[in-house]
């Protein structure tokens, strides 16, 4: 019997989020591909912003922040762990909170554009998380409505990718060099004989350090060779758009270093139109002692598991800041050993995750019994309650049942047996036909409905995640008087 399953693994990154899907096809084989999130990119910007009524994720949160920053949340995953709420315009939210919604975004894209739910949901964590920060997320994925969800760590996802891609030896040892937006991640990884992955020693890295810093760098030195001040840009009101626009450029000219020597970065605060010329050389000054500190891990994670580099059969570079050419170079300077980079070192957890899910069997339904979960702040959030705190967020169920169908159809048909009966009765009856139409003298009708007879719709207190497929609601602003989101009819 061919398995018509779907799997779908979430990758939420610090600064980009990426998804793959797999099925199995009717050779046996599994075939996995990485899930379109954006228009022109697999990955999207791991971004959330809040607005009347609505909240948008991926570019098009990005587009909207630009004119309105301070209801862009950014960089959230960082926050993981902390219980001090993220406010954006007048919300508050908890950071695992954020994490759950974008998923649950992701989930209901994969359900729009394949037509179907997910047999199995995959989500990818930094080995160096504890549990604390797991289980933080893991509830509030559960509050969410996805209870079912197997984690697997980011250095063992991009090994299990690196392997499919590549025929490796058994006993062959890898280290994964995940340099993201927000975080660092290293790790020591083997293929055993029957092709399971295992960690070797305990992974590390740095929690604060990765290409949302490089992006800060190019700023401070694009307002400072502008002869700008910073401290006064960022104090002043005004210049929040500009300043927000001035990131954007930042990071299209960090990514356009990893491929041309040099870019333009045009200057658009206050009554300065300029533009900054900057070289890859300049670039990899800014950035060359942070990637040193990174190597310096990488090569103690090594000591410390009694290995030595030349027993590593490659560095696994992931992550999206890996593409700077810069790493690779000293990567293999310290350990001349080879350094694999994927064409899209993003996608690459995603994909490895997305196997990996794929390939432990047919695994439960993701929404138990198909209940509403509303998720609930945690009791000890006392800072997060309140007026202004974060709304509920509730899954309905997704598919009523077939007896709940069946009940409604037979209930509709006889209320419309009976309505057709009441009209006829009303129509032949003796009064009716003696009484004739009353009307003014005019031709105008002169009848006025009663109370009884007037119809006040009701109007809706859920209004609609957005975006968000047909079917889908969420009550999000539940009690506040604000402009409901319409449901979009394209993504």
């Amino acid at each position: 019997m061919t398995d018509t399953s779907l799997y779908l693994a979430v990758d939420v990154g610090v600064s980009r989020t990426a998804a793959a899907i797999a099925r199995i096809g009717s050779d046996g084989l599994l075939s996995a591909t990485p899930f379109p999130l954006g228009r022109h990119s697999n990955t999207v910007p791991s971004v959330v912003f809040v607005g009347d009524g609505e909240l948008l994720f991926g570019d098009a949160a990005e587009r909207r922040g630009i004119a309105q920053p301070e209801r862009l949340i950014r960089e959230f995953k960082r926050r993981i762990g902390d219980a001090t709420p993220i406010r954006a315009g007048d919300r508050r939210y908890i950071p695992e909170q954020l994490f759950a919604l974008l998923v649950s975004w992701i989930v209901d894209c994969v359900v729009e554009r394949e037509g179907e739910r997910p047999t199995a949901l995959s989500v990818s964590i930094p080995a160096s998380w504890g549990d604390h920060r797991s289980d933080l997320v893991k509830n509030a994925l559960a509050r969410a409505g996805w209870r079912d969800v197997r984690f697997i760590s980011e250095p063992v996802a991009a090994a299990r990718h690196y392997a499919f891609e590549r025929s490796l030896d058994p006993e062959s040892l890898l280290a994964v060099y995940d340099l993201g937006g927000g975080t660092f991640d290293t790790a020591l990884v083997r293929i055993e004989s029957d092709r399971r992955i295992e960690i070797v020693g305990n992974p590390v890295g740095l929690e604060a350090f990765g290409g949302a810093d490089f992006d800060d760098a190019v700023v401070r030195h694009v307002v400072h060779a502008a002869g700008l001040s910073f401290d006064e840009l960022t104090t002043d009101g005004d210049a929040r758009v500009g300043l927000a626009v001035l990131r954007r450029e930042a990071v299209d000219a960090k990514e356009a270093l990893s491929f041309d020597s040099e870019t333009v970065i045009p200057v658009l605060l206050g009554d300065r139109d300029s533009t900054v010329r900057l070289t890859r050389a300049e670039f990899e000054s800014m950035i060359e002692e942070g990637i040193e500190r990174t190597i310096e891990i990488v090569a103690d994670l090594v000591e410390s598991a009694n290995e030595v580099p030349g027993n590593l059969g490659a560095v696994l570079l992931t992550g999206g800041s890996s593409r700077i050419p810069r790493v690779a170079q000293l990567l293999s300077e310290r350990f001349d050993r080879p350094v694999a980079v994927d064409a899209d070192p993003k996608a690459a957890i995603s994909l490895g995750a997305v196997r990996a899910i794929a390939g432990v069997g047919r695994p439960s339904a993701l929404l138990d019994d198909h209940r509403q979960a509303p998720f609930e702040p945690r009791a000890d959030d006392d800072a997060s309650s309140g007026e202004d705190a974060a709304p509920t967020f509730t899954r309905p169920e997704a598919r009523r049942s077939w007896e709940g169908r069946a009940a409604t159809i037979v209930a509709v048909g006889i209320g419309a047996l009976v309505l057709i009966g009441g009209i006829a009765i009303a129509v032949l009856s003796p009064s009716n036909a003696s009484r004739g139409s009353d009307t003014d003298p005019g031709g105008t009708s002169s009848s006025t409905p009663t109370p009884d007879s007037s119809i006040t719709p009701t109007p809706s207190a859920v209004p609609l995640l957005t975006p968000a497929p047909p079917g889908v609601v969420t009550d999000l602003f539940p009690s506040h008087g604000g402009p409901s989101a319409s449901r979009p009819q394209s993504r």
